[in-house]
């Protein structure tokens, strides 16, 4: 009996346990002579490695020995002949292992009674061959010793494996993985009607938050116990990360309303029973070669939209949907670009007195112009500034900016003209953003009360608390506040009328239908009887003709801005505009 009971042993009559339990290591002996098998048998036969028997596979060529791979699942070790019906057929399954069956964590163990043809260095080593052994030096101890040392390797690799390419908790794939078996899947060709989806649970943060990490973990177990029982083996399972399960199979079988429904049924964790929501984004567009991250994309694009627009429903990636995503990047890189090389710059529209005509303030309007002087509009790249982040530092530039030409401005003879910025919500939320409004007024030395910001009423709703303690800060600084685009949000009366804001602004929508059957007239009249109730100026925006104009003031509205009077101008131009009117 081998000494080294740590690495191998022979059985016992009591051990043939583990081979019934098929906890063995699987050996491939492939050789074109039948007595090497039974010699290998012999000399292996009763023998443990690291407390589990062997269980001997026999192939007597190459193309047996395909055969057999393809279809026999977690063969450890090969021992493969390598002269057979060819002079190189062992060589040439060894690449068939590799490249074609893509079995990586497989040992090949070399064998040859011709030593004349053993392999180069270099096909040793880039085709990941284990040992290469001739048959008259293989021993029974060395080849005890041999088979020992690549089951070690075979299962170190697949420890390694496991950490590499599963998900421990929830005993699934990760994303490399399933990144790793889609490519394989849409490689065969077998599946053409097969999709691709990214499962999202909703609110998941918010259970982690009330219930902790640990019930959170829990949930995500018995979602994936519920996947994989309703789903079955025909489905290509895998946790992504946090949340989120990616799934692979035909399209029948992962008919969104179907998955989705699978959550209808409360899921019991410990001794609660948790009912949650999923969102599901998906595509079946996977022919012309795609590769499998890149489907994985395509779902993700579709899984944003639907967790945008359709949380707890699904959304089907479509062409145009990747078409859309493509511009957004190439936009994006043109953006950052843009402001690298100043071609984005300050416009400025007139706000008049609707009784008066006067001139009483301005807004100040950011503007792109590409290379070749045609424009990108306002409402393409704005978006886009704030989902980048990109917001934040050019709504700084606006602001300093529009106080230093409003300081220009007040000292042609104009002390009293108001200069309105519009502040995006991530910039109001910048924790640096109250200090930079500080540094504005202080660098520029205009009159606080001849500043006034513009917040969309969205803005204004979201975290209340949070809006009115910043806002009172900013009134505090003699700044004047304005609710933009009033009338397209959800305010509460109760709220507005805490708000220490000084302005309302009617959307130029409800402008252009005011002499119209439609409601926008009536949003309108509401939204100017509702600022003299609570002794707000109302501004209207938008207005282009006449007959707006005189039905604003009729109903009560002091101000307005619009192409009636100027268009967004450059500085300049202002100062120009100004002139004329003699002001």
């Amino acid at each position: 009996m081998h000494t080294d009971t740590d690495t191998l042993h022979f059985l016992d009559d009591e051990s043939e346990a583990g081979v019934s339990a098929g906890l063995v290591w699987r050996l491939m002996v492939i050789d074109d002579e039948p007595d090497v098998h039974r010699a290998t048998t012999f000399a292996l036969a009763g023998v443990k490695i690291l407390g589990r028997p062997l269980q001997f596979l026999h192939a007597y060529s190459a193309a047996e020995a395909t055969q057999l791979l393809r279809t026999e699942p977690e063969v450890a070790v090969v021992l493969l002949d390598v002269v057979m019906e060819r002079e190189d057929a062992g060589l040439a399954l060894v690449k068939t292992i590799r490249q074609d069956l893509r079995l990586t964590e497989l040992r090949i163990i070399l064998r040859t009674g011709q030593p004349g043809y053993a392999p180069e260095i270099e096909t040793i080593h880039d085709f990941d061959i284990n040992d290469y052994k001739t048959k008259s030096e293989l021993t029974r101890t060395k080849l005890y010793a041999t088979v020992t040392a690549a089951v070690r390797a075979y299962e170190q690799i697949r420890k390694l494996d496991q950490l590499a390419f599963y998900d421990r908790l929830c005993s699934l794939p990760n994303r490399n993985k399933f990144i790793d078996l889609s490519d394989e899947r849409l490689l065969s060709d077998q599946y053409p009607s097969d999709a691709i989806a990214i499962l999202d649970i909703d609110d998941f943060s918010e259970i982690n938050d009330a219930l902790g990490h640990q019930q959170g973990d829990r949930l995500l177990q018995a979602v994936a116990e519920r996947l994989k029982q309703e789903l079955g083996g025909d489905v290509i399972l895998a946790r992504l990360g946090g949340d989120t399960f990616g799934l692979m199979g035909a399209s029948s079988l992962l008919d969104p309303l179907t998955v989705l429904d699978l959550f209808r049924s409360p899921f019991k964790v410990q001794d609660d029973s948790m009912v949650v929501t999923a969102t599901m984004g998906l595509t079946q567009e996977l022919g012309g070669g795609i590769a499998g991250r890149d489907a994985l994309k395509d779902a993700n694009i579709a899984l944003k939209l639907a967790k945008k627009n359709r949380r707890g429903s699904f959304v089907m990636f479509s062409a145009q949907m990747g078409a859309d995503i493509r511009e957004r990047v190439r936009l994006l890189q043109a953006l950052r670009h843009a402001v690298e090389s100043e071609r984005l710059f300050v416009v400025y529209q007139p706000q008049v007195n609707l009784t008066s005509g006067k001139l009483v303030g301005v807004e100040a309007l950011i503007r792109w112009r590409n290379e070749d002087g045609t424009y990108v509009p306002p409402d393409r790249f704005i978006p886009l500034a704030e989902a980048s982040g990109m917001i934040v530092a050019i709504g700084d530039w606006v602001l300093r900016v529009s106080c230093m030409e409003l300081a220009r401005l007040q000292a042609l003879g104009l002390p009293d003209l108001r200069m309105s910025v519009n502040v995006s919500q991530i910039q109001f939320r910048h924790p640096e953003f109250l200090e930079k409004l500080r540094s504005a007024l202080t660098d520029t030395g205009i009159n606080p009360k001849c500043l006034e910001l513009e917040i969309t009423e969205s803005v204004a709703m979201e975290d209340p608390d949070f809006m009115l303690e910043t806002l009172h800060k900013v009134r505090k600084m003699d700044i004047s506040i304005a609710i933009d685009d009033f009338g397209t949000g959800y305010s509460s009366l109760s709220h507005l009328r805490q708000l220490p804001i000084d302005r309302l602004k009617i959307d130029r929508a409800f402008v252009t239908e005011l002499n119209s059957a439609v409601l926008g007239g009536h949003i309108a009249s509401m939204v100017i009887e509702l600022g003299r109730n609570l002794n707000l100026t109302v501004i209207a925006e938008g207005i282009e003709k006449e007959e707006q104009a005189q039905t604003l003031l009729r109903m009560g509205c002091h101000e307005g801005q619009g192409y009636l009077y100027a268009k967004p101008m450059t500085a300049p131009h202002l100062v120009q505009w100004i002139q004329a009117r003699g002001i």
